[in-house]
């Protein structure tokens, strides 16, 4: 078999390889993330306390990622705890990295085309930015590109095998994530390609999404299953709230998900998607459509029923997209290759050595670099705590403030952390040190002599140490 495909075989094993340089090198670069210290605080307990492993779901999320993250946790109890999370989401990108040729190779049965799926993959800033974090967009994406290829090949095999797949991977997105629900919702945009046995088909489809809520229903189990629903409700209109004003939500949110989809596939990629489309009005047309179809559909919706969007919602439906660029640069000489990746490249470069400077989507810097919600300054204030003992209050009692602390607390184990929303007029007389981060000053009879203070990359935003007087 290796003397058959020893080629492919090599090829994959490159592309792994390089995968994992890109991922793992200063994986830690980025401050850890206010989302990052909730989810890794709920991993750790969940890691010590069998009867908390449904933690997650107090704040309405599926629990399959912290499940996944207690792993590395555990392990790697002698590693920093957000590299051992982050390693989570690195290895979660192995299933996109492969999803991608495998439902390109579904569709088209060429490898060269599987092949620049993954290359488009392996080098998209876009990929690069989520597979480094400790959340669980890369899971959810490799999951749905995975369950695409699946149900491409149960329309064209229509066998009881693939839907069985198709039904444990479309579950196991939805103990991710519910957005994994459009596995199914866009299954029927599949008839494009016409197949043969249509009832049988349609048989195995509803059993498949028998056996994926079968796998959500586990869910059920926790009295807090109802929490699923009320955070969807943060995010999204109901379709009584829609009848109110018909896409009064559509334009503006559409050309901010289609900016930053822009921005991240760049302009190479942009360009090649249209050439594909172009191109595929002579050959695989259809196919080209259903891949567009993936990313355009759920896009719209969207854009037409989300309160909130961020550009990670898009990722997971991203992945189509480099199948189309993958098409287009297929009818290219290898000539043009470079310059379609160049631009990713060095974006990748600047992120890796440089993330303050690297040319980062601004909806996502002002998270992850520039923000409040970033949390440089951490790594520093744990060492310098290291030696001190008395009570420290954090200014928050969820998210950054105090979890990326409790996370080391081992660290430093004569501090004891007060957690405070908002903070009081007058700190309890115990506190000995202050920590300062979403506010530019503190109450006015707070007696505090300055320690340390951090930026938050480019912006004026500083997490400030005091010590209480």
């Amino acid at each position: 078999m290796f003397t058959k495909h020893k080629k492919e075989i090599l090829i994959a094993i490159g592309l792994i390889v390089t995968y994992l340089l890109t991922r793992l090198i200063n994986l830690t670069i980025f401050p850890i993330f206010t989302d990052e210290a909730i989810y890794l605080r709920w991993s750790q307990i969940m890691a010590t306390d069998a009867a908390l492993r449904f933690l997650p779901l107090t704040d309405g999320k599926p629990p399959l990622f912290f499940w996944l993250m207690m792993v590395p946790i555990k392990l790697l109890s002698g590693f920093d705890i957000l590299y051992a999370g982050r390693l989570t989401s690195v290895l979660s990108g192995l299933l996109g990295l492969s999803g991608v040729a495998f439902t390109a190779w579904t569709l088209f049965k060429s490898r060269k085309i599987s092949l620049l799926a993954s290359l488009f993959y392996l080098l998209s800033p876009f990929t690069f930015v989520y597979d480094r974090m400790a959340m669980a967009d890369s899971l959810l994406a490799g999951l749905f590109i995975w369950a695409m290829g699946l149900s491409i090949m149960l329309v064209k095999t229509a066998r009881l095998d693939v839907a069985l797949l198709l039904g444990i991977v479309s579950g196991l997105g939805l103990l991710t994530k519910t957005p994994a629900i459009f596995v199914f919702i866009l299954f029927p945009v599949l008839f494009l390609l016409r197949p043969n046995k249509l009832i049988k088909t349609g048989l195995l489809v509803l059993l498949s999404f028998g056996l994926a809520e079968m796998f959500f229903s586990i869910l059920r189990l926790f009295p807090l299953f109802n929490m699923i629903a009320s955070k969807n409700g943060e995010f999204t209109i109901g379709f009584t709230e829609f009848l109110k004003q018909p896409f009064g939500l559509t334009w503006g949110n559409l050309k901010s998900l289609l900016y930053w989809e822009y921005f991240y596939l760049t302009i190479p990629v942009t360009i090649l998607i249209f050439y594909a489309v172009y191109k595929s009005l002579r050959k695989n047309f259809f196919e080209i459509i259903i891949l567009a179809s993936y990313f355009l559909l759920p896009t719209i919706a969207m854009a037409t029923f989300n309160k909130v969007i961020y550009p990670r919602f898009l990722l997971m439906f991203t992945l189509p997209l480099f199948i189309i660029a993958a098409y287009g640069l297929s009818f290219l000489k290898k000539i043009f290759y470079l310059p379609v990746f160049l631009i990713a490249v060095g974006t990748i470069f600047m992120l890796i050595v440089n993330p303050v400077q690297a040319p980062l989507l601004q909806a996502d810097r002002n998270q992850y670099i520039d923000g409040w919600a970033a949390g440089y300054g951490i790594t520093e204030i744990r060492q310098y705590l290291k030696d001190k003992s008395g009570t420290l209050a954090t200014e928050g009692t969820f998210g950054l403030m105090p979890f990326s602390l409790e996370l080391y607390q081992k660290e430093f184990p004569n501090v004891e952390i007060k957690p405070y929303w908002p903070l009081p007029e007058k700190l309890p007389p115990e506190t000995d040190y202050l920590i300062v981060y979403q506010r530019h000053d503190y109450p006015k009879d707070y007696k505090l002599r300055e320690i340390l203070r951090f930026r938050q990359g480019n912006s004026n935003d500083y997490l400030r140490l005091y010590k209480v007087l």
